[in-house]
Order: structure tokens, then sequence, then C-alpha cells
């Protein structure tokens, strides 16, 4: 029996999400079921794609990726050029609305697509009906050649990318905050090994007072309240503050820059 991951932007205050477990379950009370997460900002498909492009290969290969996140906030009936899929990739299946996350979360890897049958104009229940079906489908061993008709396309979105200018400087983003108000950037520690050279560094953030010029290990080389950077497990520049908020203190927002200079 696979593993079936939900993420979706439905919350846990109301009972659209317990509702469709529940209903799973009721198709296949053998079907195994783990939570990703489920505060996914609305609509948001960059935060959606960074969570699921994180943690979708620590999975057993052969495991399914509901992605319950829509690519915009439109009611009632559906865009009639939607489409809904099932995406072969990397040994993992995903499945939820083509709205460009698809393309956010696997990149250039190499994909199988299929176009699932929903009807044009479907409503939101019948929608929510074929996911339910088709997920129970493929946990009871359905091939997945068998659940849509083969297409070659996704809708593409992109993530933003560090750059390197010509006096060696890096100017990346802030891609991602954490629960904790952790910046999580662009910058991975391959193109910061690459750029330095073994020179000297200095992050630059947005209040003066915070620029830093050493990498720490973790959080608590650093008294608390005091900042630090590392490279977290995923391998990106995060920016942190030991026991508190560095998001808020710094009052970095998504997609505001961090810059680092070498000498």
């Amino acid at each position: 029996m696979p593993i079936i991951t939900l993420t979706t932007d439905w919350g846990l205050r109301d009972h659209y999400l317990a509702a469709f477990k529940g209903e799973l379950i009721s198709r296949n009370p053998a079907i195994q079921l783990v939570d990703i997460s489920h505060d996914i900002q609305p609509f948001d498909i960059l935060q959606a794609s960074f969570v699921i492009k994180n943690c979708f290969n620590k999975f057993p290969p052969g495991t399914l990726h509901f992605i319950g996140i829509s690519g915009s906030g439109k009611q009632g009936q559906l865009d009639e050029k939607r489409n809904y899929l099932m995406v072969k990739s990397n040994d993992h299946f995903f499945t939820g609305e083509d709205s460009g996350l698809f393309s956010l979360v696997l990149g250039e890897s190499e994909k199988e697509i299929y176009k699932l049958p929903v009807p044009a104009k479907a409503s939101l229940a019948e929608v929510y009906d074929h996911f339910l079906s088709t997920i129970s489908s493929f946990a009871e061993g359905r091939a997945v050649s068998e659940l849509g008709e083969k297409m070659d396309e996704l809708v593409q979105s992109f993530h933003t990318f560090p750059t390197v200018d010509h006096s060696g400087s890096i100017r990346g983003s802030a891609v991602y905050i954490d629960s904790f108000g952790n910046i999580i950037s662009n910058i991975t520690r391959e193109l910061f090994d690459t750029t330095r050279k073994g020179r000297s560094f200095m992050i630059y953030l947005r209040k003066a007072e915070y620029d830093m010029d050493v990498i720490s290990n973790n959080y608590f080389d650093v008294e608390p309240g005091e900042m630090a950077a590392l490279f977290n497990h995923d391998g990106y520049l995060e920016i942190a503050m030991n026991q508190d908020n560095a998001a808020s203190m710094l009052r970095i927002k998504l997609m505001d820059t961090i810059r680092i200079e070498f000498t």
C-alpha cells in the first residue's frame, strides 16, 4: 500500500481536511496518509512548492503526493482551461491542479504527465470527488496510465535565482519564512563556496547592525536574541535569531534582497 501525502491551504480550523481524510479512509481503510502541511497561504504556489520540493524525496519511492492548492481564488465554476494532473517523476507521483506548481517542484526532471478526465467547467464538488477516486484507485494499485490521458507539457512557473555580478557579489532573495521567523534564502552553500574562493565576506541585511561576516553551525552558536547566518539541512543560507523572530526584527518580507559581498 503506497503512502499518500497531503499538502493543502485548507488550514486546521475548518472541517475540510478531516472530511477529505474521512472519505479517503472510508473508500480504502488501509490507506496510509501523511500530512506535509495544511498551513500554506491560500493560493500561494511558491510557498507550497518550496515545502514540497524540500521533503518529497524523503519519502519512499512510489509515494503519491496530493497537492490541494488552487492557482487562483476563483469560486464556483472552474475555468474550462484548468487541468488536473497525475505526474510521475523521480520515482514519485504527484496529483493536483496544473497551476504551475508541478513545474516549480520538479524543474527539469524527467516526467510522465497524465491529464485526469475531469469534465470542463466541473463544479468544485465534482473536482473534489474526482481526486478522491483517483487517489483511492492509485492506492488500490491501478497504473497511473489508466487514470488519465497522456500529455506533454505542464503550465510553467519559475523560481527566482540568485545572481553573481561582475564584482563577485551574490544577490539572492528571501524565498521562505518559517514558523519560527527564520528567513530562508535561495543562496545555496555550493554557490557561496564557489563564489567565495576563500575570501572574507559580509552578509548585508535591512538593518546595518545585523550585518554578519560569520557562518554559524547552528542557532545556539550565538547568544539568545542575537542573529545567526547558517546553511540549513537543505543547503540554503538561512538568517535566524536565537530564540526570537528574525523576519520580524529585520522587517524582511518574501522576495526581499539578501546580498553577500566578498573582499
